[in-house]
């Protein structure tokens, strides 16, 4: 009797389930089409957004709206069987994903209406959408004058977007197979990337109109760091010029070598004692080395007041420093560029250097010996800039989303950092915007590893990295550290001969490293350092201190092992930040069996 309860039992279970299965499989039949469509739809929306189409974008996303929303009305037919166990959870997570894709869509929509009054500017095509202005300025004085209208239409798509992650944070990716796991974890991580970029938009859209001039003529001190030679905060710092800003129009008022300021400053300071220790035969502080703080502001807090000792021009409303990073990328959209008295710049790699153009030009005419002194040797850099935005502001209207695009990458990247210091609000902005080179601070663990080349060649432009960080969790929960960065010179050396005449770019690299962890840490071993390796504080981490000399074409390891001053509980944090005017270098994060591999092309948070 039992047992034959028990049949029956099972029996009406499994037919249950079987007829839920079935009734399932109907009802989703009949959602396919439709799905389908939606999915094809927002493809093809997303296709004319890259193609700059509005029309096709809008009339796509409409589409993949109105199928979507068909969709959602035939899943009411299975939101009841949320409350069956086993089968439920899948059920509440489908309907998560449909929410989630409808809060998409509408925050799609949204951004497609902020875009429209301004297509024209954007590079858009569209006859409904196209505005009777032609001139750059008139483009410029346009954009600035409606920044204010953007934001709220940014607020109503941060709140759609909020809505979406929301929805994604119900579906739990264990519940499913290892491919779909890593699609919806890759998802949650994209819309979280999304929701920053968003985040730090705004205070872009606050920094724009004061910085180029909406009102009143601004006036910037232009830094330019030689990231062929790195420095703590950027390159060497090379060159400067006093640019004004009005309603868009960007004009040059001076160009000038940073030696002439030297010559001026003389032997006034002392040298700090890395310049001491690491630099040979340099017994003063001079301008040119004073961007030795891995934060950008602080450097800029020690230069400026020597600066305004002996500059002509003392009274600016921020500093802006660049490197040649964001000169090639232009170079590469806009081709050659005519500086009148100067000669022709091109983006192109010319052999003499395996590098561009525009860098080794600036290298010979600026570093090459002579047997004459050469006046205002790096001065061609204001004039290059102006006639670089002369001809962005030319340019037509396809190729603006492509600046804009460089633009970002290069504050993202550090090759364009900004400081406001008499200006808390435009400060601000710029720090919200990671625009400003800071240290941060940070609840986890923290790695920024900083490099400063004390060889006075350009071997920067050769020498490449790769970083490894292979973190151990002991059974207390105690956390080692063990990082390796290789550092590789491919590139054979050049005639460093000053009697010669030869063009020294590839040289004897003497590289000052500093590695800023989590205050607290403890070193246990550096190995591959040509000193003792020293421990000190500053800007509120333990900095573990080393030196190498590396040779082109020639390779070499430095090793560090370092206990964190906390314990691992719950999710391991991990913020890694780039070095201003640094390449892309490659990490590679290790954690039991998980691995994250990346390039470094901006400051990175990960998550174990």
């Amino acid at each position: 009797m039992v047992k034959r309860r028990l049949l029956i039992g099972l029996a009406v279970f499994f037919g249950f389930y079987l007829v839920i299965g079935l009734y399932l499989v109907i009802v989703t039949a009949t959602m396919k089409p439709a799905l389908g469509k939606t999915l094809l739809a927002a493809q093809t929306a997303m296709a004319g957004l890259q193609e700059k189409d509005l029309i096709k974008a809008t009339e796509n996303l409409n589409q993949a709206e109105t199928e979507l929303q068909r969709v959602s009305r035939r899943y009411n037919l299975v939101n009841w069987l949320k409350v069956v166990p086993g089968v439920g959870l899948y059920v509440t997570d489908g309907r998560h994903g449909l929410n989630a894709g409808l809060a998409g869509i509408a925050a799609g929509k949204t951004v497609l209406e902020s875009i429209t009054p301004y297509a024209d500017v954007l590079g858009f095509s569209g006859e409904e959408t196209e505005l009777n202005i032609d001139s750059a300025e008139e483009k410029i004085i346009f954009i600035l004058e409606t920044l204010d209208k953007i934001t709220p239409q940014l607020n109503g798509v941060s709140d759609k977007l909020q809505i979406v992650q929301q929805e994604f944070s119900q579906v739990n990716p264990k519940h499913y197979p290892k491919s779909v796991r890593l699609k919806i974890e890759n998802l949650n991580d994209s819309l979280t990337s999304s929701g920053e970029v968003l985040k730090n938009i705004k205070p872009l859209l606050a920094l724009l109109p004061k910085l180029l001039g909406q009102q009143e003529t601004q006036t910037y001190l232009l830094i330019f760091q030689n990231d062929a030679e790195i420095r703590g905060s950027g390159g060497f710092l090379t060159a400067y010029a006093i640019l004004e800003t009005f309603r868009g129009k960007v004009t040059p008022v001076l160009s000038q070598d940073i030696y002439e300021l030297d010559n001026k400053f003389g032997n006034r300071l002392p040298a700090p004692e890395p310049i001491k220790k690491y630099l040979p035969l340099v017994y003063n502080f001079h301008l040119r080395d004073m961007n030795l703080s891995p934060d950008f502001t602080v450097a800029m807090d020690t230069f400026l007041p020597n600066y305004k000792a002996v500059a002509q021009y003392k009274d600016f409303n921020g500093v802006i420093a660049m490197d040649t990073q964001i000169v090639v990328d232009l170079l590469k959209v806009l081709g050659p560029v005519g500086v009148a008295d100067w000669g022709r710049y091109d983006a192109e790699i010319v052999k003499e250097c395996n590098c561009p153009q525009v860098v080794y030009k600036m290298e010979d005419y600026s570093t090459r010996p002579t047997y004459y002194i050469k006046a205002n040797r790096k001065g061609m850099i204001g004039p290059l800039m102006h006639s670089i935005l002369l001809n962005v502001m030319n340019s037509p209207k396809k190729l603006w989303p492509q600046f804009m695009e460089i633009g970002l990458k290069n504050i993202k990247a550090k090759h364009l950092m900004f400081y406001f210091p008499d200006d808390p609000a435009m400060q601000q902005a710029a720090d919200a915007f990671n625009a400003s080179g800071r240290v941060k601070e940070f609840t986890g663990d923290y790695f920024y590893l900083n490099d400063t080349n004390f060889a006075g060649a350009k071997s920067n432009l050769y020498v490449q990295q790769a970083v490894d960080q292979a973190i151990d969790v002991a059974g207390d929960g105690t956390i080692t550290k063990t990082v390796t960065v290789t550092y590789t010179n491919p590139q054979p050396a050049s005639d460093c001969n000053l009697e010669s005449g030869g063009l020294c770019l590839n040289g004897l690299l003497r590289d000052w490293v500093r590695l800023y962890v989590p205050e607290g840490s403890q070193l246990v071993e550096v190995l591959g350092s040509d000193i003792e390796a020293t421990v000190n504080k500053e800007l509120g981490k333990t900095v573990l201190e080393a030196f190498i000399e590396l040779r082109p074409e020639s390779r070499t390891k430095l090793i560090y092992k370092y206990t964190l001053p906390f314990k691992k509980s719950g999710d391991y944090r991990l913020l890694i930040q780039k070095q201003p005017g640094a390449k892309n270098h490659h990490y590679t994060v290790t954690l039991g069996n998980n691995n994250q591999e990346f390039d470094l092309d901006a400051d990175r948070e990960l998550q174990f």
